[in-house]
Order: structure tokens, then C-alpha cells, then sequence
């Protein structure tokens, strides 16, 4: 009787294991995930907040604004204000970046400094950011005009 109950139960640990472990192995994935997005965020917004702080203090030229957004695009990217090789974030390109001043035209009052049409990618699915994160900061720094 003993022989018969002992090779009814052979494999069960085996079935358990495959089980537990197709579990766990989900679990953590998702885990994964998730940590991996929030930590490309929080990189994004740290990046996003400090060109924003920069832009509130980099000197204007009325003249050639299209040199202060590159800057600052250049900033979110990479971390610098000239164009380096490697983003900060994978696939993260300049493209990305909007830098808005409002008013739009005449003296800066404030600069917003966007992400939009960024995909993180993830293991089972991807996030994409349509203008977030976002930074909107108040402009101090000294406006001139090159050809006026």
C-alpha cells in the first residue's frame, strides 16, 4: 500500500515549482516595469525642472531666440547646454523637448520646458508622455536684442 501512495505522488514538486515560479517570475516582472518607468520619469523631471531653472536665468536675445530653446533643449537631453553624444534616457532626442515662452512674442514673462512623444519602453507594454512632465518657471534673467 506504502509503494502505491509514494508513486502517486511523484512529480508533484515539480508541478509546484513550474507553478510558484511562472508566479513569482510575473510578479517581479511587473515590479520591474514599473520601477524601470518611474525611474526614467524621475529622471525626465529632474532634467525638465533643471533646464527650466537654467532658462529662468540664461541671458535672451530678442533677436535669436531659436539659440536660448536649443540650449535648453540641448540641457534636457543631455545634460549640457552644447549637443553631446549620448540622451540622458534612451531614445530621448531633442525633437522631444518643447520650450515655450509666454508670452510668445516681446519680453519673456515665464519659460515652460515639456516632454512630448516620449515612449518608454517596457517589458510588456510601453508609456508614452504627451507633454509631461512638465516645468513652468518664472524669467529673471537679462533680455537684449543683438540687432536692434
Amino acid at each position: 500500500m506504502r509503494l502505491f501512495k509514494k508513486k502517486s505522488e511523484r512529480g508533484h514538486a515539480v508541478l509546484e515549482f513550474a507553478l510558484g515560479w511562472s508566479l513569482l517570475w510575473i510578479m517581479f516582472s511587473g515590479v520591474y516595469q514599473v520601477g524601470y518607468a518611474f525611474y526614467v520619469y524621475n529622471v525626465l523631471m529632474t532634467s525638465v525642472a533643471g533646464a527650466a531653472q537654467l532658462g529662468a536665468r540664461l541671458g535672451y536675445d530678442t533677436a535669436s531666440p531659436s539659440t536660448y530653446t536649443t540650449k535648453l533643449k540641448n540641457m534636457v537631453v543631455y545634460g549640457d547646454t552644447t549637443a553631446g553624444t549620448a540622451p540622458i534616457v534612451p531614445n530621448l532626442t531633442t525633437g522631444n523637448v518643447n520650450v515655450t515662452m509666454s508670452p510668445a512674442t516681446g519680453t519673456p514673462q515665464d519659460v515652460t520646458v515639456t516632454i512630448s512623444s516620449y515612449t518608454i519602453n517596457g517589458l510588456f507594454t510601453s508609456y508614452t508622455l504627451t507633454n509631461k512632465p512638465r516645468a513652468t518657471m518664472l524669467y529673471y534673467g537679462q533680455i537684449s536684442c543683438s540687432t536692434c
